[in-house]
C-alpha cells in the first residue's frame, strides 16, 4: 500500500480518535460543569441561607447585647437597692436593739417610779401625820391663849404648821418707845409659860417681827424701820433675859409697815398693824411648800407613767 495512502489512514484513524477522545472530554466536562452549577447554585442557595441566618444572628446577638446591658444595668440597680435594703436592715436591726435597750431602761425607771412613788407616799403620810399632830396640838395652845389673854393675843396656825401669836403693839410698849412696859413684860412672862417653854413647843425656833402702822414717825418712814427692829429686838432679849428662852431658838426682824393685816386707812386698821408677832416654826421641814412640792412630784410620775 501507497505510503500517502497509509498516512492518510493513519490521519484519519487519529482524527477519529481524537474526535471520540474530544467528544467523550466534552462530554465529562459538560456533565462535570452541569454539576458544578448545580453545586454553584446549591451553595448559592445555601450562602444566601448563611447570610440571612447571619443578619438573623447578628440581630438576635444585637438584641442579646441590649438585652444584656438592661439586665446588667437592672442587676447594678438590684445589687444598689440590696445594698440600701441591707443598710436599711442593719438600721432597723441597731434600731430594734436601742429600742429593746430603752424598753429595758423605761422599764427599769418605772420600777424605780414605783418605789420612788411608794417612798412619797409613805413621806406624805409621815408629812401629814404629823401636821396633824401639829394642828392639834396647835389648836389646844389656841384656845388656851384665847381663854387667858382674851382680846390681847390673838392666835393662828398657818398650812405650813407655824404657829403665829399676834400681840397688840400698845400693850407692850408705849406710843413710839421700843422699851417694853410693865404690863408687855409681864404679858411676855404669861406667853413663855404657857406656850413658848411648853414641852410640845421645846424644839420650835422662835421668830419675833415687829410691825408699824404707815405713819412716818416724824415724817420719817425711815424711822419705822428702826421702831419695829428695836421693838422686836427688845421683846427677843426680854425673852432670853428673864424668861428663860434659849438664844438659839430666837430672831428678831423688824418690817416696818410693809406687810399690813389691815390695808385701810383708819385708824382701827393702824392699831392693828402696830403689832409684835411671834411665830414658833416647827422644827422638821414638815412646811406646806415641801408638801406641795411631794405631791406635784408623785403628779408628775402619774403622768409619766400614764405615757
Amino acid at each position: 500500500m501507497p505510503k500517502n495512502k497509509i498516512l492518510a489512514i493513519v490521519s484519519t484513524s487519529v482524527l477519529v480518535i481524537a474526535t471520540v477522545v474530544l467528544g467523550v472530554l466534552l462530554y465529562s466536562t459538560s456533565k462535570g460543569l452541569k454539576q458544578t452549577q448545580a453545586e454553584l447554585e446549591t451553595t448559592q442557595t445555601t450562602l444566601q441561607k448563611t447570610e440571612t441566618a447571619k443578619a438573623d444572628l447578628e440581630k438576635k446577638l444585637a438584641e442579646t447585647e441590649s438585652t444584656l446591658s438592661e439586665t446588667q444595668v437592672t442587676l447594678a440597680e438590684t445589687r444598689s437597692e440590696l445594698n440600701q435594703t441591707k443598710e436599711i436592715l442593719q438600721n432597723a436591726s441597731e434600731a430594734a436593739r436601742k429600742i429593746a435597750a430603752e424598753r429595758n431602761t423605761l422599764q427599769q425607771d418605772k420600777s424605780a417610779l414605783e418605789s420612788e412613788k411608794e417612798s412619797l407616799r409613805a413621806k406624805l403620810t409621815e408629812i401629814e401625820s404629823e401636821l396633824q399632830r401639829i394642828r392639834e396640838q396647835s389648836q389646844r395652845s389656841i384656845t388656851a391663849i384665847q381663854e387667858r389673854f382674851k382680846d390681847t393675843v390673838g392666835a393662828v396656825l398657818d398650812d405650813a404648821g407655824r404657829l403665829k401669836l399676834d400681840v397688840k403693839g400698845k400693850i407692850l410698849f408705849e406710843t413710839g418707845s421700843a422699851i417694853l412696859s410693865t404690863e408687855g413684860k409681864a404679858l411676855l412672862d404669861a406667853i413663855s409659860e404657857e406656850v413658848l417653854l411648853n414641852a410640845d413647843y421645846s424644839a420650835y425656833a422662835i421668830r419675833v417681827e415687829g410691825h408699824t402702822d404707815n405713819t412716818p414717825i416724824g415724817g420719817d418712814a425711815l424711822r419705822n424701820w428702826n421702831l419695829s427692829t428695836e421693838r422686836a429686838i427688845a421683846a427677843v432679849k426680854y425673852l432670853q433675859e428673864h424668861a428663860n428662852v434659849t438664844a438659839e431658838r430666837l430672831a428678831a426682824t423688824g418690817y416696818a409697815f410693809y406687810q399690813p393685816i389691815d390695808t385701810a386707812e383708819t385708824p382701827e386698821a393702824k392699831a392693828k398693824n402696830r403689832r409684835i408677832e411671834i411665830i414658833l416654826v416647827p422644827p422638821k421641814d414638815f412646811l406646806s411648800e415641801l408638801l406641795t412640792s411631794l405631791q406635784n412630784v408623785m403628779q408628775s410620775i402619774g403622768t409619766a407613767e400614764s405615757q
